[in-house]
């Protein structure tokens, strides 16, 4: 809930200055958090939407609702998507918890380095103009092993048996996954460029902000808390 709202408040500072469009999305992360903690997420969309109407007609001349309403959908992207991360811990242990950071971090590091020894041509350039698809695919590919690898490595301490079935399932998702997580950081970068920031923040120096490293994450953790879920893979 801490670094929900830490990232809440960073990507306000880049989107709006409006006092009143950042109470507002204040207001809506802390009913979300409390929805999700007291098992109402349903009852916490609704308040959600009701105060947003709220803000937009007792406020209309001080703010716009193009301001608020992607500031309300940002609040409930980064609140409700985090918050499967200690659900997934919960619910299916450790270490399923983990591949959320392994698959995120491990995509990020893939791409990158693939896409600075063999990068030849950008993938989208308007958004971000360092990736190439060199690099996303072969994060894709990496990760896919790096899921496998974690596999064996549970496999060898008597966490897990493992078969075939399982090294391949464990593949895909962590294909897929990496997939999921690029989109995440490539649309943390559109609306960087849309607000003219470079970082979201500060506080890890030559890195950015807690969202700069938190937005591949935020994409992955949804579907594997589905995915593995279903599939009992761990």
């Amino acid at each position: 809930a801490a670094i929900s709202l830490f990232m809440i408040y960073e990507i306000y500072g880049a989107v709006t200055q409006s006092k009143a469009v950042k109470a507002s999305g204040f207001i809506s992360a802390f009913v979300v958090i409390l929805g999700i903690y007291f098992d109402a997420l349903e009852m916490s969309l609704v308040a959600v939407v009701i105060i947003t109407m709220l803000f937009l007609v007792f406020l209309h001349s001080k703010i716009t609702y193009r301001e608020i309403l992607s500031l309300q959908f940002l609040t409930v992207y980064v609140a409700l998507f985090m918050s499967y991360i200690p659900r997934i811990g919960t619910e299916m242990g450790g270490a399923v918890m983990a591949l959320v950071f392994i698959i995120a971090w491990g995509s990020d590091t893939a791409a990158y380095f693939c896409g600075t020894f063999l990068g030849r041509h950008k993938l989208i350039p308007k958004v971000s103009p360092k990736k190439t698809v060199e690099g996303a695919v072969g994060a894709v590919i990496i990760t896919a092993l790096l899921c496998a690898g974690y596999i064996l490595i549970l496999d060898k301490i008597g966490y897990i048996t493992a078969d075939g079935v399982m090294y391949i399932g464990i593949a895909v998702i962590g294909a897929v996954a990496s997939a999921l997580s690029q989109l995440g950081d490539l649309a943390a970068s559109a609306i960087k460029r849309d607000c003219n920031v470079k970082d979201y923040g500060k506080i890890f120096p030559g890195h950015g902000g807690i969202l700069d490293r938190f937005d591949s994450i935020i994409a992955v953790s949804l579907f594997l808390s589905i995915v593995c879920g279903a599939m009992s893979l761990i």
